[in-house]
């Protein structure tokens, strides 16, 4: 288990740097293809003071002298001979101002430049012309640093040990002595330290001190010369991923300040092509020979076109891989296409086949749905059938059953009727026999037999008076008297829901004429909203039996 759970952070970790290292990747990248924006801002701002500058008197030689230093701080790190050709300007204010700061800060500048664009004779010769005693304390710190940074770099670019040796020397002292000048606490005093120490092997120990600048709040500038310095020494530890991490940070840092007297850029791409990203380190590479070429710098010329050639090589040797291995894949891939011709062939002949069949299959289905029709019509037509012999055999058991009952009464009240006439007549009581029959009401006993046969036909068809009122027009529809079940006109219709439809039979069974029948059936389907043949239709599917 520990194992797997080892195995399992191991891959995890190896995830989670993978996709940092591809977030740089295009980190680095998005911001090059921003260059020509930053650069904009850049040629805004450098355009702004040239404005400003055009606007001056000839006379106001200090107002002057602080816009031609802007336009030289714009230009230090964009393009070397403009910043020079302002330094060359801010000389010869400062002479005309006859301050000695501001001719010493121009010579620092003019040097500074020279430097920057790989011209060390000429930088040992500006800075020949600085007195260290006529300095100001407060810029004697700045004067030991551009000793020390200019000896470094000579010392990085020379051929013989024995110059190497002695620059390297000369550029501790330096920076020594710069350091003993600067405030204790400051940037420059911190960064001092750290630098000293990542140049004299103390590397850990630099580490801890660049880190701990980086938490302050920097400019652009600053933050990409700390993370150069941590880059250079996580190489040298043999710390790759580390160390292009830094890089990319003060590569994306020099883009972003239109930066182009840069070593990040050759550094990253450098760490590219030997991680096997060729593609990447071209583009890298392209850009910092661009840099380079528009900067003027001749020692980054140098140090790219070292590098440039074996990484378009390898550019050159993986196309032609590419190309064989395509080459590789176009034959490959005409077999394939043959086969494929060969393949949609014979399937195109399986088609045919199968469209024929189809078709005979499409046929049969079709006689087999139009079978299918003709059955479930018939279903339908069994089932409207079937629910119509169940609805008159139902009407015919309530019925059938009802009149068996009403004519057991009826004859049971006139056996009664003649036993009772009988025995009178035995008696030869003739007025008691002529009273029975004057007090035998037979319109009771009809109005009687009705309201039975309402009570049975209300059972049958529990909701009959709703449903026969909705297919008349609202304010024509029946409303019966209290303790009535029917009236004479839903009598009438009550018969043909049973399935009377004749007025002959009707009028015998209720005591009408067929006349009077005819014209009360007359005069409901006037009321209706609808005609003779769709109300007698409705009437029969709209009124529902209760089963």
């Amino acid at each position: 288990m520990k194992l797997l759970s080892f195995l399992g952070l191991f891959f995890f970790l190896q995830c989670c740097l993978s996709l940092n290292a591809q977030e740089i990747e295009e980190r680095v990248l998005s911001a090059i293809e921003k260059t020509e924006e930053y650069d904009a801002q850049k040629k805004a701002r450098i355009n702004a003071y040239r404005e400003q500058l055009r606007g001056l008197e000839r006379t106001d030689t200090l107002q002057r002298y602080n816009l031609n230093r802007e336009l030289y701080n714009e230009y230090r790190i964009f393009k070397q001979d403009s910043a020079f050709q302002y330094g060359l300007k801010l000389r010869k204010l400062a002479i005309d101002l006859d301050s000695l700061p501001l001719i010493a800060a121009a010579a620092f500048n003019l040097a500074d430049i020279s430097v920057s664009a790989g011209m060390y004779k000429e930088a040992l010769e500006f800075m020949e012309t600085i007195r260290e005693a006529e300095l100001p304390v407060n810029m004697r710190s700045l004067y030991h640093g551009l000793y020390g940074r200019l000896y470094n770099e000579m010392a990085e670019y020379s051929n013989l040990s024995y110059y190497t040796e002695d620059y390297l020397d000369k550029a501790t002292q330096y920076r020594k002595s710069a350091l003993s000048y600067t405030e204790s606490g400051t940037f420059f005093n911190l960064f001092l330290q750290s630098f000293i120490e990542y140049k004299h092997g103390s590397l850990h120990q630099a580490i801890s001190g660049f880190r701990e600048l980086l938490k302050m709040n920097l400019s652009l500038r600053d933050q990409a010369l700390l993370h150069y310095s941590l880059g250079d020494i996580y190489s040298q530890l043999n710390e790759k991923d580390k160390a292009l991490y830094h890089f990319a940070e003060a590569a994306i840092a020099d883009i972003q300040t239109s930066t182009k007297e840069t070593l990040a850029m050759i550094r990253l791409a450098e760490l590219y092509f030997e991680k096997g990203q060729t593609k990447t380190a071209s583009v890298l590479i392209r850009k910092a020979n661009e840099d380079a070429a528009f900067y003027g710098a001749q020692q980054r010329k140098l140090r790219v076109a070292a590098i440039l050639p074996i990484i378009e090589e390898q550019m050159v040797s993986q196309i032609e891989e590419q190309r064989a291995k395509l080459y590789q894949r176009n034959i490959i891939l005409s077999f394939f296409i043959v086969f494929v011709l060969i393949l949609a062939i014979v399937i195109y002949f399986q088609v045919i086949k199968m469209q024929e069949a189809r078709k005979i299959i499409e046929k049969a289905h079709s006689d087999l749905q139009a079978t299918n029709q003709k059955i479930s019509s018939v279903n339908d037509q069994l089932n409207l059938l079937n629910d119509k012999l169940q609805e008159a055999n139902k009407i015919k058991e309530e019925y059938i059953g009802f009149f068996f009952i009403q004519d057991a009464n009826i004859f049971e009240k006139f056996r009664e009727f003649k036993l009772s006439i009988e025995a009178d007549l035995q008696e030869g009581n003739i007025e008691k026999v002529k009273y029975s029959i004057d007090h035998l009401d037979l319109k009771r006993e009809k109005e009687k037999l009705l309201n039975n046969f309402d009570q049975a036909f209300i059972k049958l068809f529990p909701n009959f008076i709703e449903e026969f009122n909705s297919l008349l027009k609202p304010e024509e529809q029946i409303t019966l008297k209290k303790g009535q079940l029917l009236n004479k006109e839903l009598r009438i219709f009550a018969l043909m829901r049973l399935g009377i439809s004749h007025n002959e039979v009707i009028a015998k069974i209720l005591g009408y004429s067929v006349n009077s029948i005819y014209a009360y059936k007359t005069k409901i389907r006037k009321k209706s909203r609808m005609g003779k043949k769709d109300f007698d239709r409705k009437l029969m599917e709209n009124t529902t039996l209760k089963f």
